[in-house]
């Protein structure tokens, strides 16, 4: 059967998953053609983001000193943009599974969105998935989305980007909830960020203007008690952000989901704490202040209550 075309993504019917077809067509070493290179790989769901935003961080490191669209880029970095373009040509072996479950919707018994996001000084990210419990209660993972972003100009704190990941996290969450007609009453959110954790529990102290407008957005959307914590090296939106090769990218977690999802849910309910609360520089300092009243009595006919004659 031949491939179907389904709004740019290449629908292998036979197998029921989405691949790949890169690009192999020669181009000009210029802005113009490496823009049109890293936008011919349609990928909206972010399936290959891990790889993708890889040449987004090397045409901006590419156009940095350079506007025009036409001039030739500097020619001592054309190795490593010919090394990761040619690297696009190992997408066509990645096959994703169309379905999020390999059963029928009739033996569902339960379903919960869980995304994960992560941040470094490169990029920000967030990864979903939907974590299905069928009648014979057996788990099944499935990848939904990805989305990553560069990390912005001027550099920010590792912190601000944990902090951005978390509410590019929630708008992914608003956006599958919206559109997916699959009735998700629970979500829950993953970080590797406990200065994060606790920038979104917290209920004694200010921040300023950055982080107090994203923890609101934050807050607005979800409860703190949706949030928890997911170390490093089981975070799959780590992946992301640090860029993985594309032949490399099947053996990762980005598809299957951390193990912890595997795992039976333990009703647990964590309150994190600030990180440093002394220290950092994004929370506004306590201030004491008195307040001093006073009173000045003059003699009246009130002091001749005191005495009986």
């Amino acid at each position: 059967m031949p491939v179907q075309r389904s709004l740019g993504l290449l629908w292998n019917l036979i197998s029921d998953t989405f691949i790949f077809q890169a690009s192999k067509e020669e181009k000009p070493f210029t802005r113009r053609s490496v823009l049109s290179t890293i936008n011919s790989l349609y990928d909206p769901l972010g399936f290959a983001a891990p790889v993708t935003i890889q040449g987004k961080a090397l045409l901006r490191n590419l156009t940095h000193e350079t506007s025009d669209w036409d001039t030739p880029l500097p020619a001592d970095q054309r190795i490593q943009w010919e090394e990761w373009k040619n690297s696009l040509t190992a997408l066509s072996k990645l096959n994703v599974a169309r379905p999020y479950a390999p059963v029928p919707s009739t033996e569902i018994q339960s379903q919960k969105l869980y995304i994960f996001s992560d941040a470094s000084v490169k990029a920000i990210a967030a990864v979903a998935y939907i974590k299905t419990m069928d009648s014979k209660v057996q788990c099944h993972v499935g990848f939904v989305m990805g989305k990553t972003k560069l990390a912005p100009y001027p550099e920010h704190t590792v912190p601000r980007l944990e902090l951005c990941a978390a509410v590019l996290a929630v708008e992914v969450a608003e956006l599958i909830t919206s559109k997916l007609d699959i009735d998700l009453k629970d979500v829950a959110f993953y970080t590797d960020s406990k200065v994060v954790l606790g920038y979104i529990y917290n209920e004694t102290r200010r921040f300023y203007v950055y982080v107090n407008n994203r923890v609101l957005r934050i807050r607005r959307s979800v409860h703190p008690k949706q949030w928890h914590y997911v170390p490093t090296d089981q975070n799959p939106a780590d992946h992301a952000t640090r860029a993985v090769a594309a032949n490399h990218l099947n053996n990762t977690t980005w598809f299957s989901g951390p193990k912890l999802l595997y795992n039976p849910e333990q009703a647990t309910v964590n309150a994190f704490e600030l990180v440093g609360a002394e220290l950092d520089v994004e929370i506004r300092p306590q201030v004491s202040t008195l307040h001093t009243t006073t009173s000045d009595n003059q003699l009246g006919s009130q002091r001749f209550k005191r005495f009986s004659t």
